[in-house]
């Protein structure tokens, strides 16, 4: 009869449980959020508004990207740029505020891998997302604002190191930024990756998986160009954030040390700013847009 160790019926128990946890987790965070709209439920959603963003698409060495824009020629650029998992339609009620669309082009980009942007196919280097959505800020008129939620955070941090000629201003919500404020979480990440596991995961957590588990790395690979930014930048940060730690405002400060900086932390409030905190971020948003465009203007005319 063969012998067994002491501890394979513990580790078989344990394998079990993070397995069941990693399912419960994935079907209760898909069943509860919508990561992304029907093409119909957002022409339901605009149905009999004035105005409505449109879809656009380009590709970058062969893989493709899509935005949503709403567009009425006005000398300025509003990108908004969602978390993960998520889409472009995280901020599909931006587009109809006639407050932002009224004094700037609204874009709202799905980041490489979700969406309609090569589904599927996320890109964990946050330098070559960057160059992926570099196009867009290449397209359409400064003052550029860049708005980033959760990992749209980094993002548009990483954009302002590494295309300053593209960005004027960037408003990090509840962004992830700090590496050492990063949660281990490979104990249920790696398994997530693991054959038997990953076909019975929903694919966008799978897809989700793929750029948070690198995402302390890209972090640390960042913190030497944090003094690259010279661009006017906010962070807007929950104190009782439990998904992003609170820190990463007080790291924000501490980082952003050749940019004209505001870092407003809200007591009591969660991750969800966008939706939670909407009369502030626009506040906010506008404010810095106004600021920026008197400041073209001066340079314009001296």
């Amino acid at each position: 009869m063969a012998k067994h160790s002491k501890w394979s019926k513990p580790l078989r128990f344990g394998c079990l449980g993070v397995i069941t946890l990693i399912l419960v987790l994935s079907q209760v965070a898909t069943s509860c959020i919508s990561f992304s709209s029907t093409d119909r439920e957002i022409d339901q959603y605009y149905e009999g508004l004035p105005e409505k963003p449109m879809s656009e698409v380009y590709e970058v060495d062969g893989y493709k990207m899509h935005y949503k824009v709403l567009d009425k020629g006005h000398q300025a650029t509003l990108v908004f740029v969602h978390g993960t998992p998520g889409s472009w339609d995280a901020f599909k009620s931006y587009f109809k505020d006639s407050t932002y669309y009224n004094q700037a082009v609204i874009v709202a980009p799905d980041r490489p891998g979700f969406g309609k942007s090569s589904y599927g196919k996320p890109v964990a280097s946050l330098e070559r997302q960057c160059d992926l959505l570099a196009p867009i800020l290449e397209k359409y008129p400064a003052p550029r604002i860049l708005v980033g939620h959760s990992l749209g955070g980094p993002v548009v941090a990483r954009m302002a190191m590494d295309h300053p000629d593209l960005v004027e201003g960037i408003v990090m919500l509840a962004p992830a930024i700090a590496p050492e404020l990063e949660p281990e979480e490979d104990w249920f990440r790696v398994p997530m990756r693991w054959p038997i596991i990953e076909g019975l995961v929903p694919k966008v957590i799978r897809i989700s998986n793929e750029e948070v588990i690198f995402l302390k790395e890209e972090l640390e690979l960042m913190l030497p160009l944090w003094a690259d930014i010279t661009d006017p930048s906010i962070v807007i940060q929950g104190e009782a954030d439990n998904l992003v730690h609170p820190g990463n405002g007080p790291f924000a400060d501490s980082m952003l040390i050749n940019a004209p900086k505001e870092i407003i932390m809200l007591e009591g409030q969660n991750h969800f700013l966008p939706w939670n905190e909407y009369p502030l971020v626009k506040e906010t948003v506008l404010k810095l847009l106004s600021e920026l465009k008197a400041e073209a203007q001066t340079n314009e005319h001296p």
